[in-house]
Order: structure tokens, then C-alpha cells, then sequence
């Protein structure tokens, strides 16, 4: 094996986080992703009937999983990203499955555009209850001394600004309801040590302390925790093969299922914590690794 234990696990610290918007510039912003043949229906007796859910960073991914999944669950969604042809794409898939979608452009690192976005979520829905800040954004592993200080701002500007501003604006709606979930995407590599990726490892464990600050605040009404994902089968784990010139099976060798999460995985956590089964959970962050790395 070319690449040492640690560095493969440090591999896995970027593949932690499977957010939607990926602005690295060596690949294309525009890459269509396939649209299901057989989409799901809404079903009848909906988990989330008329529930109000924003989701940052939902064009691909485990956002854009997420989305389609709270739809088929009976919530009315809002969703951004920065990619319009996606959005809109996602946004006729879950209506074409009978759920109620709606995209609008959003860049997450910009107070006005977060701030119009939710506003525009409770104009036309009435009101909010669930948030998901999953807009996250990777590069490619650097040593500290050559990493970029721009690429180190936009990873700062996109994970942990990101999630900032949406708590801001997503909290006084929630409060003026008198409650709400909001669960915020981190990463295990926000919460472990990682060479090479100062930048995303700083950025996530910052949501992690957001999160459980947030919820020492506003614990009374609305419940905030942030999930942990591993290695997700994701279009980021594909670039994070590829820019660490490993294989799957090299990735999966230290988690003790042996093999990469699925989205819907992730997702069924997310909502887990949005629903009143997780009533008394809060400030909290929780691994979805396949058992850790050991």
C-alpha cells in the first residue's frame, strides 16, 4: 500500500462531511446528477405532514437526499445551492414523486442571500420548524504551510459561517413558534485530528462547538444538535479517492463494518433528530462512521 494508515484516515476526515455545494476548482460546478426513474410517492400516513423544512446545500448529496425524503414524509421543503440547473432539477423530482418542493439560490457565505432565503422560506410557508444546515464544501489535502489562504477562508466562509448564519436567521422564526429542530452538518473530521486538511477540520469542529453553544442558549424551545458522517458514498467521497489516490477498500479497512455509509443513512438520523421521537436530545453530536476508526 502506497499511502500510510494515517494518511488514508485523514482521507477519511475530508470524506466526513457530504455537503452539497463543492466549489473546488478542479472539477465542473455543472455535473448533472441522474434523475430517479421510479420516483417514491408521498405516503399517506406522512411522519412530517405539513411540516415546514429548510435544508442549505440540497442539489446533490446528502442534502438532496435529505430533501426528497422529508417531501415523501409529507413536509412542505425549501431548499437552496448555488448550482441553479440542479436546484430546479431536484426541486421537479420531488414534485413529480406528489411532495412539495421549492428551491431558490443560495450562497451560504452571504449574510444577505442566507437571510433572504429564510425569510422567503416563512413567506411562503407560513413558518419553519425543521433547518438543516448541511452546505459544506471540501478541497484537496494541503500541508499547512501550502495551503491557500483563500481556499482556507472560502472552507472557514462555507462550513462554519455557513451554519452561523443560518442559526441566526432560523432561530427567531423558531422562537416566535415556540420550537423547532435544527440539526447542523459536521463531520468526524471536525471532531479527530487530521493532517493535511487545516482548514475543513477547523471549519467542522467549529459547527460542533456552535451547535452545542446554540443549544445552551436557546435549549428552552428549540433542540440543536449536529451530525458526525464517515465515509458516505457521496460525489465527495469520489473526489476524496481520487485526490488521496486510494481505493474504496483502502477507505472502508479501518471502520469496523467495512464499508461506506449510504446517504439515506445519513438522512435517517437527520430526522430522527427532527422528529418528537428525539424530544429531550440536544447539544449532541453523533457519529455516523460504521463504528468509528478505532
Amino acid at each position: 500500500m502506497s499511502k500510510s494508515r494515517r494518511q488514508i484516515l485523514a482521507g477519511l476526515g475530508v470524506a466526513g462531511v457530504t455537503g452539497a455545494i463543492y466549489t473546488q476548482k478542479t472539477a465542473s460546478a455543472d455535473v448533472q446528477i441522474p434523475v430517479a426513474a421510479e420516483p417514491t410517492k408521498v405516503e399517506p400516513q406522512a411522519r412530517f405532514a405539513n411540516k415546514v423544512v429548510l435544508i442549505t446545500g440540497a442539489t446533490s448529496g446528502i442534502g438532496k437526499e435529505t430533501a426528497k425524503n422529508f417531501a415523501q414524509q409529507g413536509a412542505k421543503v425549501f431548499f437552496c445551492g448555488r448550482r441553479e440547473n440542479l436546484g430546479k432539477q431536484v426541486e421537479q423530482e420531488i414534485r413529480a414523486a406528489g411532495g412539495e418542493a421549492t428551491y431558490m439560490r443560495a450562497d451560504v457565505r452571504k449574510a444577505e442571500e442566507v437571510k433572504a432565503f429564510v425569510d422567503a422560506c416563512v413567506a411562503k410557508y407560513g413558518r419553519l420548524d425543521i433547518a438543516f444546515n448541511n452546505a459544506g464544501i471540501d478541497y484537496p489535502p494541503q500541508p499547512i504551510a501550502n495551503t491557500k489562504v483563500e481556499e482556507f477562508d472560502d472552507l472557514m466562509s462555507t462550513n462554519a459561517r455557513g451554519v452561523f448564519l443560518g442559526m441566526k436567521y432560523e432561530i427567531p422564526y423558531m422562537q416566535k413558534a415556540g420550537g423547532g429542530a435544527i440539526i447542523n452538518m459536521a463531520s468526524i473530521g471536525g471532531d479527530r485530528a487530521f493532517p493535511n486538511i487545516i482548514g475543513y477540520g477547523a471549519s467542522k469542529a467549529a459547527v460542533i462547538h456552535m451547535t452545542k453553544m446554540a443549544a445552551q442558549e436557546y435549549g428552552q424551545t428549540i433542540r440543536i444538535n449536529a451530525i458526525l458522517p464517515g465515509a458516505i458514498d457521496t460525489p465527495m467521497l469520489d473526489r476524496v479517492k481520487r485526490d488521496w489516490k486510494v481505493t474504496e477498500e483502502q477507505l472502508i479497512a479501518p471502520y469496523p463494518m467495512k464499508r461506506v455509509g449510504k446517504p439515506e443513512e445519513v438522512t435517517k438520523l437527520v430526522m430522527w433528530l427532527a422528529d418528537d421521537e428525539a424530544s429531550y436530545v440536544s447539544g449532541g453530536e453523533f457519529s455516523v462512521d460504521g463504528g468509528g476508526l478505532g
